[in-house]
């Protein structure tokens, strides 16, 4: 007799396989960087800057996106949240900033500055209210204070860095 979900084994695989997935953008962003660092870029600090924004911020959009939006009841639970309306919503706002990660080089300096900034307003923000979760609900659920915690600290800092370092 069937309960409707999936045996608890399957449902494992497919929390392992979901959290991998949020590695793609990290893998994605180191390997274009070394093949375009490889094939001779010209500026390797401008070609950080553009990698790191395709992937950083765009790529991670998009993943986050489809997280948030198809699958809010597994996503909320990896965090150590209740799934929730509003998670439509979060799932927009990783949509929006992908958006502007991946179309950033095709505009000027300016739109790229507006890409990092909303990016890390966000991703800080984010860090924040997981610094919150783990002290006001001792939530240490991975997805509260695992890699996705520390990419949202380190890749707006990153991002930043680089477009200083760029200007």
């Amino acid at each position: 007799m069937s309960t409707g979900s999936a045996p608890p084994h399957v449902d494992a695989i497919g929390a392992r396989l979901g959290g991998l997935v949020l590695y793609v953008p990290l893998i994605g962003f180191v390997v274009d960087l070394a093949i375009r660092l490889a094939s001779g870029a010209d500026d390797w600090k401008q070609t950080t800057l553009d990698v790191g924004v395709l992937w950083l911020i765009g790529i991670t959009g998009f993943i986050l996106a489809s997280g948030h939006l198809f699958m809010p009841a597994p996503t909320a639970a990896s965090i150590g949240w209740a799934a929730s309306p509003f998670q439509w919503e979060v799932g927009l706002a990783n949509l929006a900033y992908g958006v502007l990660g991946v179309t950033a080089s095709s505009f000027d300096r300016d739109y790229t500055l507006a890409a990092i900034v909303t990016f890390s307003i966000y991703l800080l923000g984010a860090a924040a209210g997981h610094v919150r979760s783990m002290i006001r609900d001792h939530n240490f659920a991975p997805g509260n204070t695992g890699y996705v915690f520390w990419f949202d600290i380190l890749a707006p800092v990153l991002l930043i860095v680089m477009y200083v370092a760029t200007g």
